[in-house]
C-alpha cells in the first residue's frame, strides 16, 4: 500500500531529526567507535528521511530515527567486519601489508643469498649430509650408514653446518657472499679440521 505523505509531514520529521543530530551521532559513534563513520551513518538515516518520510501514524519519530540509525551503524559495522576479512588491509600510516614491506623482501633474499652461499662453501660431504638431512628428511642413522661413517660424526658435521647457515642468516643485510667466505677462512683451525 502507497501512502501519500504530505511535504508538511515530511518536514515536521526532518526537522525533529534535525534537532536531535547531537543525539543520532552519539548513538552512531557509540556502534561504529569513528566520527567519521558515525557521520555518514546519520547523513544515509537523513536522506531515507527525504527520499521516504516515516509513516503518519509514528508517535514517537525521534526514538525511532534513533533506532534506524543504532540499525544502519550495526549493519554497516557487520559489513566492515566481513570485508576486511576478506581482503588483506595494509597497516595505518604505511604501505607495508601483510606479505611484506619492500624492505623485508630484500632482507629476506639477502639472507636467503647467504644462507645458499653458506651451504655453497662447505665441504663436499658436509653439504651432502646437510642437504640429505634436512633437504630430503633423511635421518642421521641411515645417512651415517650409507656413508659408512659414525652416528656421532653425521650428528656433529650437521649441527656445525646449521650453525653455520643460522649464524649467515642472522649477519647483517649488507654482507655478501664474499664476507662470508671471508668469515670461514679467518675461522679457528681446529674448527676448520674438525669439519675436515
Amino acid at each position: 500500500m502507497i501512502t501519500n505523505h504530505s511535504p508538511s509531514t515530511s518536514n515536521e520529521q526532518l526537522q525533529a531529526a534535525l534537532h536531535a543530530y547531537p543525539k543520532l551521532l552519539s548513538v552512531a559513534r557509540r556502534v561504529t567507535g569513528c566520527v567519521t563513520l558515525a557521520e555518514d551513518v546519520v547523513q544515509e538515516v537523513l536522506l531515507q528521511l527525504v527520499s521516504k518520510p516515516l509513516r503518519e501514524g509514528i508517535e514517537a519519530p525521534t526514538p525511532y530515527v534513533m533506532r534506524m540509525v543504532r540499525n544502519l551503524a550495526t549493519d554497516q559495522m557487520r559489513r566492515l567486519r566481513y570485508e576486511r576479512g576478506l581482503f588483506v588491509g595494509e597497516e595505518v600510516g604505511g604501505n607495508a601489508s601483510a606479505y611484506g614491506s619492500p624492505e623485508e623482501h630484500l632482507h629476506e633474499a639477502e639472507a636467503y643469498k647467504a644462507f645458499r652461499c653458506t651451504v655453497e662453501a662447505m665441504p663436499a660431504r658436509t653439504r651432502k649430509f646437510y642437504e640429505e638431512h634436512y633437504f630430503d628428511d633423511i635421518p642421521q642413522n641411515i645417512i651415517a650408514k650409507e656413508a659408512g661413517v659414525s652416528c656421532a660424526l653425521v650428528c656433529g658435521l650437521l649441527r656445525e653446518a646449521h650453525s653455520r647457515c643460522l649464524a649467515a642468516i642472522s649477519l647483517e643485510a649488507g654482507q655478501d657472499c664474499a664476507g662470508a667466505r671471508r668469515q670461514r677462512r679467518s675461522r679457528p683451525a681446529r674448527v676448520r679440521e674438525m669439519q675436515a
